[in-house]
């Protein structure tokens, strides 16, 4: 299998991930403000990811310092972008939020051509633009039908954008790409924290397991497992690619709230879903690049 099919095939499995989490986090939501998920996620992944990398390599710390800094912007990018988007689920529905989310697919190429000079081909401007289009179809159609939690969402997408560009640019600069997560979750956590002392009360206890579910699920299989995973493959694809593949959470995301919360699309809706993933799986078909730079495991 070749490098290129291999870290294909680990982001596919991360978007099952990331799709799961929507519903997830409708789940901690029924009991836990958005703040409160987020801290309690990232307790979870930051403190049993560190635990779990301890065991498994022992206590080292060659690149320890590089990959604490170096985490540092990417927590603060993906504590935004996760705030924005648990806010935003406050009052849309999760599959969505998953769709809208998708948007950084389209503002990945252009912030890289606006900042770093990218060239973006008429073809990939082309899958971006069907991207777009079948967005606007997904949320109705008409700017009426945007709600605040959709507004949320598509903020969330910026910052995703940003996340994304930024973990292409270090990814080969990082010793572990497990341990550089592990900083990233607790970095996310110390930019969340804070925003507790903002509410009246914090809860934590519930009278149903179900939102400690989704807590957990949040923490171990969307942060942990997710993310590393991300970081891991963004040593590999171009964070076009990249991007494009991290458009299958968005399915998912729809299957999931489809078979567990009941939730349904219009056919237009559904037709608008199908053509970003028409977009996504022709720039994957299309993009050969994969970086050169030799990957650390």
């Amino acid at each position: 299998m070749s490098t290129k099919t291999r870290a294909a095939l680990e982001l596919i499995f991360a978007g099952s991930l990331w799709g799961f989490g929507f519903v997830a986090t409708l789940f901690a939501l029924q009991e836990f403000t958005p703040i409160e998920t987020l801290v309690y996620r990232f307790v979870v992944a930051g403190f049993i990811g560190e635990i779990i990398y301890l065991l498994i390599r022992g206590a080292h710390f060659r690149s320890l310092k590089n990959d604490i800094l170096k985490a540092l912007p990417a927590g603060f990018l993906l504590a935004t972008m996760l705030l924005l988007q648990t806010v935003g689920l406050k009052f849309t529905t999760a599959t969505k939020s998953g769709f809208l989310t998708s948007l950084y697919v389209i503002l990945v190429p252009l912030i890289n051509t606006a900042i770093f000079g990218h060239a973006i081909s008429l073809r990939n401007f082309v899958f971006v633009l069907m991207a777009l289009v079948g967005t606007f179809i997904l949320v109705g159609g008409q700017l009426e039908s945007i709600n605040v939690g959709d507004l949320w969402t598509i903020a969330c997408s910026v910052v995703a954008a940003l996340h994304i560009i930024y973990i292409g640019r270090v990814s080969n600069k990082v010793g572990n790409a497990f341990r550089f997560n592990n900083f990233q979750s607790l970095w996310c956590l110390l930019a969340l924290a804070p925003l507790l002392f903002t509410q009246d009360t914090v809860k934590t206890s519930t009278a149903s397991w179900i939102p400690w579910m989704g807590v957990l699920i949040l923490g171990l299989g969307s942060s942990i497992i997710a993310f590393y995973l991300q970081i891991r493959t963004q040593k590999v694809l171009s964070d076009s690619t990249a991007s494009m593949l991290f458009l299958l959470e968005s399915p998912f995301a729809a299957l999931f709230g489809f078979l567990i919360l009941s939730e349904r699309l219009s056919w237009s809706q559904t037709g608008g879903a199908v053509l970003i993933l028409v977009a996504s799986i022709l720039q994957i078909a299309f993009d050969p690049s994969v970086k050169t730079t030799e990957t650390k495991r």
